[in-house]
């Protein structure tokens, strides 16, 4: 059976004009890069980065149970969430496995719109359906119908300003529906990059042209184009997870040390009892951050020791241009404290690191 087409996002062809090298990601033909790596990091640190993040999946819950459904399923308060707010939150299976971390856009009182992950958009769209016939909801897969821009970094909120005023009003985790050209856009004060900034829920035919007009309106703000190649490099950098690396359906939301998106007072949601089992047992592997020299630089799969014993394995790591050093994000048991020296098994040696409270890296402004 010949492997499906790459599928290409609305913003393929602005990519490519604008020197774009790709790579292929979740049967998504995405850009790596542009002007490099470490420059577009550099810039969405000091001024500001626009992203194409179009292959994110968009699914649409809808009707009068549609928050006792949510709210079931996620593990984070849904049914307290306000119109206008965004939560993050976890969909985990009956073992406590994680199927995936998205975020959910509360539309109104019986509408939601939930943005996940290009490579879980089916296994989370199925799952779904396959425990709503229960309840009076629908689910509809939205996400043909946006496409996604994300402007990060300390003048993104200047450079959106210019186009659309009204946003600046927006707190974090907060997201405002508006009209442009005839056509309703959704902004969110959300990002992956640990800036301040925002993502952009546009119509596919509009995307070339918003993405054009962001260009203009950040000439004066040194703004960059950047790719995933950057944008994995600032979620180390901010010590935000990876699906596939920090979570999965085998690395739960408490491993990944994330609790605090989890609901525990709640009476039940999908997978509950198996997660309230790992936080209460000692043993649980745990996620945890660690430095090194440029030397040793941690790959995902590096074994961790410490005090000459292995406890566990990188979960994601890279050189990070900001904090000019190595960087390493971890699973372990048992868990060292922070400021506990480390080693990693590399080339046929044993390299120092030392564990350190996660993020790495906190935004001044």
């Amino acid at each position: 059976m010949a492997p499906s087409p790459e599928k290409k996002t609305p913003l393929y062809e602005n990519c490519q004009q604008a020197g774009a090298r790709f790579t292929e990601f979740a049967g998504w033909q995405m850009p790596l890069q542009f002007s490099g790596i470490l420059q577009e990091v550099q810039a969405v640190r000091n001024q500001a980065g626009l992203f194409d993040v179009s292959h994110m999946g968009e699914l649409l819950v809808t009707g009068p149970e549609a928050p006792v459904f949510l709210n079931r399923m996620l593990t984070n308060d849904i049914a307290a969430a306000k119109r206008g707010q965004v939560i993050y939150t976890f969909l985990c299976n009956p073992e406590g496995g994680t199927i995936d971390d998205l975020l959910v856009y509360r539309i109104g009182n019986d509408e939601f719109l939930l943005v996940v992950n290009a490579v879980n958009t089916e296994a989370v769209l199925s799952f779904l359906q396959s425990q709503a016939t229960a309840y009076n909801v629908e689910l509809r897969d939205y996400s043909l119908l946006f496409a996604l821009l994300a402007l990060q970094g300390p003048a993104a909120s200047t450079i959106l300003g210019r186009l659309f005023p009204d946003v600046l009003a927006l707190k974090p985790y907060r997201f405002q529906t508006l009209m442009w050209q005839n056509e309703e856009l959704i902004i969110s004060r959300t990002g992956y990059t640990g800036e301040d900034g925002f993502e952009i829920y546009v119509p596919p035919t509009l995307a070339p042209t918003l993405w054009l007009e962001l260009i203009r309106a950040g000439e004066n703000d040194d703004l960059v184009l950047a790719g995933l190649g950057a944008r994995d490099l600032l979620r180390l950098e901010a010590g935000l997870p990876l699906y596939g690396n920090e979570l999965s359906m085998t690395i739960s939301p408490v491993q990944a040390g994330l609790e605090r998106f989890i609901a525990w007072a709640k009476p039940d949601f999908c997978g509950r009892l198996p997660l309230l089992r790992e936080k209460e047992d000692p043993t649980t592997p745990r996620r945890i951050g660690l430095i090194a020299d440029r030397s040793a630089i941690p790959r995902p799969g590096t074994t961790v020791y410490w005090d000459q014993q292995p406890i566990g394995r990188i979960t994601s790591g890279s050189y990070s241009p900001t904090l000019q050093k190595a960087l390493g994000m971890a699973l372990v048991n048992p868990v060292p404290p922070p400021g506990t020296p480390l080693s990693l098994a590399m080339r046929g040696s044993f390299l120092p690191a030392e564990c350190v409270k996660l993020p790495f890296y906190k935004r001044k402004r």
